[in-house]
């Protein structure tokens, strides 16, 4: 297959849709290889993994792509400190992600290249609790940044009300309540050197002065890697919610055929949920 121009430079993003590196990383070595063959890698902008398993990203086969291939990349990682709970059945530990956290650093170039997801924000009562344990810890590696948003009742599966007070999902009572949550996350946020970022919601923005829009394809990142002045994909993409602030991208996932089986008890894709899949990610067996 001919190489494209680099002209028309692309950032993948893999995956708004699924864990694929966590879940499905064969599949995923495979479709970026495929990029990879028909553009060279002067035609890939950048590349922005989303995960729960930074673990997948520091092992084979994307671990190798990271090595050798894909030189510019950035990592959502989410982290929420509810793996393992109803909420989160086989989301991992908050331990085993920020011990496979400094590996992933180092591989992928420095902590401006991780980007926490405390997302979504799930009234429990250990709500607050959880992110002052985890903030600190972020921040110790230099990950400087915290995209979080409130649960959406829209979504892929419809109206949500009716499926969270089934599963017994808890909800926000009030935008009081959440504004309120808000400023405690910037009291402990903003001395740590940590931003928040709102993403998509841009009432939030008016919640409190310290929270910024997100940029989840974080282009201004991807851009460090390229002479100064080297365009990329620009302007907004066009696929994303109307408050979306990202550029275009190529997305690598596939809602009917990679299912994430963390089994979260609030995700919104119509294959998601608490009935999806296997037990443990592939590279977690055998642990």
């Amino acid at each position: 297959m001919a190489r494209s121009s680099v002209r028309g430079r692309i950032i993948l993003s893999a995956s708004r849709r699924t864990d694929l590196p966590g879940w499905h990383a064969d599949r995923l070595a495979g479709r970026l290889r495929e990029v990879l063959a028909g553009r060279g890698p002067e035609g890939i902008y950048g590349v922005v993994f989303w995960t729960r398993f930074p673990g997948a990203l520091t092992s084979s086969p994307l671990k190798e792509l990271l090595t050798d291939d894909l030189t510019n990349v950035c990592v959502n990682l989410t982290l929420t400190g509810l793996g393992g709970t109803r909420l989160e059945p086989r989301g991992p530990a908050a331990e085993e992600v920020l011990g496979d956290l400094p590996e992933l650093i180092a591989l992928i170039g420095g902590p401006e290249r991780v980007r926490w997801r405390f997302d979504p924000l799930i009234p429990t009562d250990d709500l607050l609790e959880r992110f002052n344990a985890l903030a600190p810890r972020f921040a110790a590696l230099g990950v400087d940044t915290c995209t979080f948003a409130f649960p959406s009742a829209r979504s892929l599966r419809g109206n949500l009300e009716a499926r969270y007070r089934d599963l017994g999902v808890p909800r926000w009572p009030d935008e009081a309540a959440r504004r309120d949550f808000v400023a405690r996350m910037a009291a402990v946020a903003g001395p740590l050197g940590i931003q928040l970022l709102s993403c998509s919601q841009p009432e939030v923005l008016g919640y409190h002065p310290a929270v910024r829009p997100a940029q989840c394809i974080p282009g201004h990142v991807l851009a460090t890697a390229h002479p100064p002045g080297t365009p990329g994909p620009s302007g907004k993409d066009p696929s994303q919610r109307r408050h979306c602030t990202c550029p275009p991208s190529q997305d690598l996932g596939d809602y009917r055929t990679d299912a994430c089986s963390t089994g979260c008890l609030y995700c919104y894709s119509t294959l998601g949920g608490p009935d999806a899949g296997q037990t443990l990610p592939w590279f977690l067996r055998g642990r």
